[in-house]
């Protein structure tokens, strides 16, 4: 039963069901006691122990996989309806993180083979965590990411609440919207590399990647530049909010890029190469190689 596919995503389906249901008891719960940021923060950590406890009941890790790519756009969904705010200029920015929240769970829903189903993150952790390992799970493959994105969406939460809005509000949408077509552009890209490549071991050389290594990760750093833009442009006041897609940025740069990179080397010998003459992230000239 582990094997089939339509199983999985059914039994995934209910744990974030459940997970909604939990946050929004808990959010219900504590809104008379706490400021409504803190309380998001103990909805969004007690949702990402459940689906992490769930994981150990199906006996994968992968069940966390999906929660970052929908954690923002429930929350602000969830928030508007708390605020009764829905207006035009709420509704725009909730359209592009719709967007956004599609590209990523369809890439997880095509991805996805079965409940065994073990991203290769998820087993370097696990062999140099050894009996640690749900403890890393946890706290690494979990708790992070989830602190992470609520960083980089503070502002879009702060945003629900808010009135007087006017059209340059709609630039930080825009660029949300930008950043997930050039996700888009890669993700399809990258496809139509794997569908005609004639070596596992080849590096892509086509298109936005020829030009940047990696024009996903590109987009995903301006998506969340882009929700600190719906805020700060409707009231740069709130300037200090770019500290969470500045951690998202740092994160990027400093532990997945070179995580992959590393992982890659070991068995794409053309990467060096690569490496040499692409720049990391902006789409830039090829550099000459030395």
């Amino acid at each position: 039963m582990r094997k089939s596919k339509a199983l999985g995503l059914f039994l995934l389906l209910l744990v974030y069901l459940f997970a909604t249901a939990l946050g929004t008891g808990l959010f219900l719960l504590f809104k008379d006691h706490v400021h409504v940021l803190i309380n998001i923060l103990i909805v969004d950590a007690s949702a990402t122990v459940f689906v992490w406890a769930c994981g150990l009941l199906l006996k994968t890790p992968s069940t966390y996989d999906p929660y970052w790519s929908v954690q923002t756009f429930l929350i602000y969904l969830g928030l508007l309806v708390y605020y009764n705010n829905f207006n035009f200029w709420t509704i725009v920015p909730l359209i592009a993180l719709a967007i956004y929240s599609i590209r990523l769970t369809g890439n997880f829903i095509m991805g996805f083979h079965d409940l065994s189903y073990v991203d290769w993150r998820y087993k370097m952790l696990k062999e140099k965590s050894g009996k640690l390992f749900q403890l890393v799970n946890l706290f690494g493959i979990c708790m992070f990411p989830t602190l992470v994105v609520y960083s980089a969406s503070l502002p879009i939460f702060v945003y629900a609440s808010l009135t007087d809005f006017s059209y340059l509000d709609l630039i930080g949408s825009i660029v949300i919207i930008g950043a997930v077509f050039l996700e888009f552009v890669s993700d399809w890209q990258m496809k139509i590399f794997i569908k005609y490549r004639t070596d596992k071991n080849q590096v892509i050389d086509y298109g936005l990647w020829k030009y940047s290594r990696h024009p996903n990760y590109l987009g995903e750093i301006f998506v969340w530049f882009g929700v600190v833009l719906v805020l700060i442009i409707h009231n740069p006041i709130y300037w200090y909010f770019v500290f969470g897609a500045v951690i998202n940025l740092l994160m990027f740069l400093f532990i997945s890029i070179p995580m992959e990179e590393k992982h890659m080397l070991s068995y794409k010998p053309g990467l060096k190469e690569y490496i040499k003459t692409t720049s990391m992230l902006l789409i830039l000239p090829k550099r000459k190689s030395r």
